[in-house]
């Protein structure tokens, strides 16, 4: 047996599998869930997002400037492609947690906030009108939160206290 061919086959489907869901339109509880609108300024819930292919998705499909609650600066968003998204899409970034906010490369306007609900009262000051906060993480559960479906409530949570 070629194990050679069968691990690059595998590979492939996975992929594959993979473009396949991020792709597909699964909208409803914490996926491109919309909160609320405040003021003009909608929010979206999008906590299932986990990694930084699914939380792109989402921000390529918002049709309206967005102010971007992140939950980790990856390195990877240093790539052309993702630079040039976040330049089209984004107003400005918010990263919530213990992270260290290193994102001069994207010549965005960038904001630490200690924990997801100063996040959410910063992204309102920061939002224009017309504008959506979106709330897509790019990174797994952590800073406090077990899993997404938590951390999802936490979000809607500080929404609803806005």
């Amino acid at each position: 047996m070629d194990t050679k061919n069968l691990a690059t086959g595998t590979a492939e489907r996975l992929m594959e599998a993979r473009r396949q869901a991020l792709h597909a339109d699964v909208r409803g509880q914490h996926r491109a869930e919309l909160v609320a609108v405040v003021d003009g300024v909608s929010y979206i819930n999008d906590s299932r997002a986990t990694f930084l292919d699914a939380a792109l998705a989402t921000l390529a499909s918002m049709e309206r400037s967005v102010v971007w609650i992140v939950g980790a600066w990856s390195d990877d968003m240093a790539e052309g492609h993702v630079q040039e998204l976040l330049r089209e899409r984004v107003e400005a970034v918010v990263l919530f947690g213990a992270q260290s906010l290193d994102t001069d490369a994207a010549g965005l306007k960038c904001f630490p906030a200690d924990d997801l609900r100063m996040a959410v009262f910063l992204a309102r000051e920061l939002a224009s009108n017309g504008a959506c906060v979106l709330f897509s993480p790019a990174c797994p559960s952590g800073n406090g939160f077990a899993n997404y479906e938590e951390r999802g409530a936490a979000f809607k949570q500080a929404v609803r206290d806005l």
